[in-house]
């Protein structure tokens, strides 16, 4: 509206020559306007390319960083997960009596799986989020290896600690030397160190607990024999002086070498007697704390069930006491007793012994 409105009111110059002029005039103010706005529109451009340009130089720099934090993190994971296996490769050929078969199995797929997963390279070139996902393959496969060694450690603790539980007569050093080892071994499992060394030193700890409680029931057994032996010939010398009335044993019967019930079935067997259930040992017990007051008599009246009573003071041994009893006509009687079916033995201080029967 502007320009048209200059170039009417031009055309009403009557001077050609003023007419030219403000052409001239009117041409000059046009281009005042359209050449500063196409500079300004060059000038936008120019700018968004450097926009651009930095933008992507950045994001290639972060693309870089991401590379080569993931190049250096899935090098740290290779000695982690060699580790796994060295650890479950040794568990796995140990034959050691800490692991059952499905342990030995499930070691042996955690050391071909880690393996196989620490092989997987990433490709020359590869981007960050391949690394990425090669990373987070890797980091569970031994982030499983370790819950799988986490619980087979666990399980080989607990064996080695009822192994422990059942040697309470080995010798200290040797207890305390497994105490020692389930420790370590624990504590190797706990800061994910190697565990190789420390599960061999349980297992060998193992065996040597078992080895010192088998000499030792044995060194007990021997000493219970001969203690035994003694107080058969003590009761064989009393009974002599008083001029018999004891009992011998007779040809082919059963040694007594062991607890009081073994030995009782044992004897009852021989002579064709049906053997006797564990089911009064409360009641002989109270019987024995009874005796070991210092009264030393029957109990009266036999509590509910019980038909028969032996009770003895003295014998330092389940297999002492046994012989003493066989020894003993009426006692001998009772253990004999055909229409017994069940058996309680109590034991108290003093070396007080109750055997009842019904």
């Amino acid at each position: 509206m502007f320009l048209t409105g200059r170039l009417l009111a031009i055309r009403r110059f009557g001077d050609t020559h003023r007419r030219l002029t403000a052409l001239a005039v009117v041409a000059l103010m046009v281009a005042g306007v359209a050449i500063p706005t196409a500079l300004v529109g060059h000038a936008n451009d120019e700018q968004a390319r450097r926009e651009a340009a930095v933008e992507a130089a950045a994001a290639a720099a972060l693309e870089k960083k991401f590379v080569d934090y993931y190049i250096g993190a899935l090098g740290r994971l290779q000695p982690l997960g060699a580790q796994i296996v060295a650890d479950a490769t040794a568990w796995a050929g140990s034959a050691s009596p800490l692991l059952t078969a499905d342990d030995v199995l499930a070691l042996q797929a955690t050391a071909t799986a880690v393996s196989e997963s620490l092989a997987r390279t990433a490709p020359a070139g590869a981007k960050s989020a391949e690394l990425e996902e090669l990373w987070n393959s890797q980091w569970s496969m031994i982030e499983g290896g370790r819950e799988r060694f986490d619980y087979v450690a666990g399980r080989a603790a607990a064996v080695a600690k009822a192994h422990l539980d059942a040697a309470p007569i080995a010798d200290a050093a040797t207890r305390q030397s497994l105490v020692d080892a389930i420790a370590a071994l624990s504590a190797a499992n706990e800061a994910h160190d190697s565990l190789a060394q420390p599960f061999a030193s349980v297992t060998s700890a193992v065996a040597a607990v078992d080895a010192s409680q088998a000499a030792a029931v044995a060194a007990a057994a021997a000493a219970a024999a001969a203690a035994a032996a003694e107080a058969a010939a003590n009761a064989a010398k009393k009974n002599k002086k008083k001029g018999g009335g004891g009992v011998t044993q007779k040809p082919g019967e059963p040694a007594c070498t062991s607890d009081v019930l073994t030995c009782v079935n044992q004897i009852r067997a021989f002579y064709g007697l049906g053997g006797l259930s564990s089911t009064l040992n409360g009641s002989a017990q109270q019987c024995a704390d009874r005796l070991s007051t210092g009264e030393f008599a029957h109990t009266s009246p036999l509590p509910g069930g019980v038909r028969g009573e032996n009770i003895a003071r003295g014998y330092g041994s389940q297999t002492a006491v046994f012989i003493a009893w066989m020894g003993s006509p009426g006692h001998r009687a009772n253990i004999l007793r055909a229409g017994f079916t069940t058996m309680g033995l109590g034991y108290a201080s003093g070396n007080n012994w109750c055997q009842q029967f019904g």
